[in-house]
């Protein structure tokens, strides 16, 4: 099968790009299913681990961990899945052994299968996965834009309704509200009944943000008092900051626009040093928690909302590659130039 493979070393892209190469094929065990892969998702984490995240501990290695596709091959032991299913592959496959799992925290699984990250993932022409993080797409929805349903749209479901547990009427910033988790954020914040206020870099995205349910847009860029500039426009504070950025400025200006009693949700990854106002975490008695990921029953629920139009993946997917651009993919990506991209094959 054709793939792209990250040779490494850590840090060496895009100087060292990665490479089209033919591969085997991916065999199945017992308990997985073989995927065609029809597309697959491009995701800012790709771009840390190609600049330099110390988190690939084999070379070379097959990123991509937001796939859609048709089942080819089942293994011997699968029970609910059939060759010719649509289906997406979770980006968070839990072991469901451990006491996390045990506990309902899959998401917090430390035995779990990241495809693209622990494993070979999905910029391939085919890709073998757990059948327990594999899901089935509903009939009425399309199959190469649900890519982005295993890790984004699912991403900010979690964060949304259950960590920061957003209420009609809450006022809620989105920091990074141009980026794919962000606008996935305010869909579901405006949905509930919330303000969804979006923060973020470009004007052409937060343009986009209003038609998917923003209340008010702020440019970042072009506002040097954020804090107080959001401060002033909802009487005092937000209730709830959610921070898609891993910006250490965008934390900052979190901690200084949320109101008393109000919380702060992580859920970026960051290898940066984070400003953590701990003597405002305690004097307003702020709630800061991170928001990792999601969990086996998030997939369900987010699928029905798209399915309702509640929530919608157009235009969501604004731009798609072959798999010879994807070098070039990622370098769009992190100019901001994307508001989600797939490899389509």
């Amino acid at each position: 099968m054709k793939a792209a493979l990250y040779h490494g070393p850590v840090g060496s892209w895009p100087e060292k790009p990665m490479t089209i190469e033919e591969v085997p094929t991916q065999v199945p065990g017992p308990k997985d299913v073989l995927v065609k892969v029809a597309a697959c998702g491009l995701c800012h984490t790709d771009v840390t681990i190609l600049r330099g995240a110390p988190v690939i501990s084999e070379f070379p290695i097959i990123l991509g961990h937001e796939p859609s596709g048709i089942i080819t091959e089942v293994g011997s032991e699968v029970k609910k899945l059939q060759v010719g299913q649509r289906v997406i592959i979770s980006s968070n496959i839990p072991c469901l052994e451990c006491e996390a799992c045990r506990s309902g925290w899959e998401n917090k699984c430390g035995n779990n299968v990241l495809i693209g990250v622990k494993c070979n993932g999905a910029l391939a022409e085919y890709v073998a996965a757990p059948e327990v993080g594999v899901y089935p797409i509903p009939d009425n929805l399309p199959l190469e834009d649900c890519c982005i349903v295993a890790d984004i749209v699912c991403t900010a479901f979690h964060a949304v309704y259950n960590r920061a547990k957003v209420k009609p009427g809450d006022k809620v910033a989105i920091y990074g509200a141009t980026g794919g988790i962000g606008l996935m954020c305010v869909q579901y914040v405006a949905a509930i009944g919330a303000t969804a206020i979006a923060i973020g870099r470009k004007k052409w995205k937060l343009e986009l943000a209003k038609e998917l349910g923003a209340d008010e847009t702020i440019c970042s860029e072009e506002t040097p008092e954020l804090a107080r500039t959001l401060r002033k426009m909802t009487g005092g504070g937000v209730d709830i900051s959610l921070d898609t950025t891993g910006v250490p400025a965008m934390l900052d200006a979190a901690f200084r626009s949320t109101k008393v009693g109000g919380s702060i949700v992580e859920i970026a990854l960051s290898f940066e040093k984070m400003p953590v106002d701990i003597n405002r975490l305690m004097w307003w008695e702020l709630d800061f928690m991170g928001s990792r990921a999601f969990g086996p029953t998030d997939i369900p629920r987010a699928f029905k909302m798209l399915e309702k139009g509640i929530t919608t993946l157009d235009k969501m997917l604004s731009h798609r590659f072959k798999l010879e651009e994807v070098n070039e993919a990622y370098q769009m990506l992190e100019r901001g130039e994307l508001v989600r991209g797939a490899v389509i094959f």
